[in-house]
């Protein structure tokens, strides 16, 4: 995962052949899996992978997750899923992915995500304490709370949808 030119974070892929359905295009199910990735990425790029998942005995598990599908994808079109922290209190983790045809320039999907880091010893919700997780967290809520908000971004309270 890397910083993109206009400050989030991006995961790259293409769409691959076992991605088309019968209709010729990426199938949701696909688009599914590329924000399991990105989301994957996302989680190791401040620190939260399988090494500190199996070190420490602490994860995050996804809340919620609404995807918008905007636009079809096709047969090698290259991806980019660009990935920003909206918001955190270090226990919950609104976190919000684009999904974007690169070669083409437009967004293909959005999805809006809730995680909260879980002590897996107790199954239970707890927040981020050690430095090497927190300090990276709070470097991506600080930098991408700079950027514009982008269409779709659910307005959230606590990490709980407000109005409709």
């Amino acid at each position: 995962m890397e910083m993109t030119a206009d400050g989030w974070t991006g995961t790259r892929v293409s769409v691959k052949p076992e991605w088309i359905d019968a209709n010729r295009h990426m199938n949701v199910s696909a688009y599914d899996l590329v924000f399991d990735i990105a989301e994957k990425d996302f989680f190791a790029a401040f620190g939260v992978g399988d090494d500190y998942i199996n070190r420490t005995e602490f994860s995050c598990f996804r809340l919620e997750r609404l995807i918008r599908y905007e636009r079809e994808l096709l047969l090698d079109d290259p991806l980019e899923v660009r990935s920003r922290v909206a918001w955190t209190d270090y226990r919950k983790i609104h976190h919000f992915h684009e999904l974007w045809n690169v070669r083409d320039g437009y967004r293909a999907a959005f999805a809006d995500v809730v995680s909260v880091h879980v002590d897996l010893s107790l199954r239970k919700a707890a927040t981020v304490e050690l430095a090497e997780v927190r300090q990276p967290l709070e470097k991506f809520a600080t930098e991408h709370a700079g950027l514009a908000s982008p269409a779709g971004l659910l307005s959230r309270e606590n990490g709980r949808r407000i109005g409709g």
